[in-house]
């Protein structure tokens, strides 16, 4: 999966998971009276885990988001969301944080709040992506898609533009538009001219051979569970 490839820098306020109160600058969790320090990455991992909360993480990419300074394997992401879990008291057969997906990669599923803004409810978002590796719900307001470091929705070819196109969540309203790319946009075989709808089950053709994306549009009471077993992955074309 592809998602904002930004270099990971914690954010300035400390959020909340589930019962525990967060403190990225200070690597410190909390749940009452009881401090737990994390090391570095260990809360760098946990921050992406919070940025994108209810999206199914690949191990590629929580290891070029977290370990983009230094080489290392699968074994140091193992290791960190180990001491993740064990900090949190998860259990994995039976998560109330983080879930594993199998041949996929990993998944929050906690509630995610900050101080005086709203909670993040991963069940509201009715968009999902899917399809090139990439599967995740998208986030209301502007969702850049290309092969730039910057992309939301990142598809590493060359037939894709660093900013490709952008699909923008209003609502149940979903536009696509493109962004002057090379290669152009396409909903089905109809070429994007300036803003076009998406709507459940069309397909999104970055130029004409280099991905396929497949919108699906959950319904209003659709869970994260429910919402994970409606997306169908389509498989990308590569030319």
């Amino acid at each position: 999966m592809n998602l904002d490839h930004n270099r990971t820098e914690p954010p300035a306020a400390p959020f909340r998971l589930g019962r525990w109160h967060v403190d990225p600058a200070a690597c410190e969790l909390r749940d009452g009276d009881r401090v737990i320090r994390l090391r570095p990455k260990v809360m760098d991992l946990l921050v992406v885990f919070a940025r994108n909360p209810g999206e199914v993480l690949s191990k590629h990419c929580l290891l070029d988001l977290v370990w983009f300074d230094v080489t290392v394997g699968d074994a140091s992401l193992t290791v960190a969301v180990g001491e993740l879990r064990e900090v949190l008291g998860d259990n994995p057969d039976e998560p109330e944080f983080i879930e594993t997906i199998p041949r996929r990669g990993y998944r929050l599923i906690a509630s995610v709040s900050y101080p005086g803004v709203g909670k993040v409810q991963v069940e509201g978002s009715r968009f999902w992506l899917t399809g090139a590796g990439v599967e995740l719900i998208l986030h209301q307001g502007e969702n850049l898609i290309g092969r730039g470091t910057d992309a939301r929705v990142r598809i590493d070819s060359p037939k894709v533009s660093r900013n490709h196109a952008k699909i923008t969540i209003d609502g149940d309203t979903a536009m696509v538009e493109d962004l002057g790319s090379k290669n152009g946009t396409f909903v089905g075989d109809t070429r994007v001219e300036g803003q076009t709808p998406l709507g459940h089950g069309d397909q999104l053709r970055l130029g004409q051979l280099a991905a396929i994306l497949s919108i699906t549009v959950s319904s209003h009471e659709s869970t994260v569970t429910e919402l994970s077993r409606e997306v169908e992955i389509v498989p990308a074309d590569e030319g």
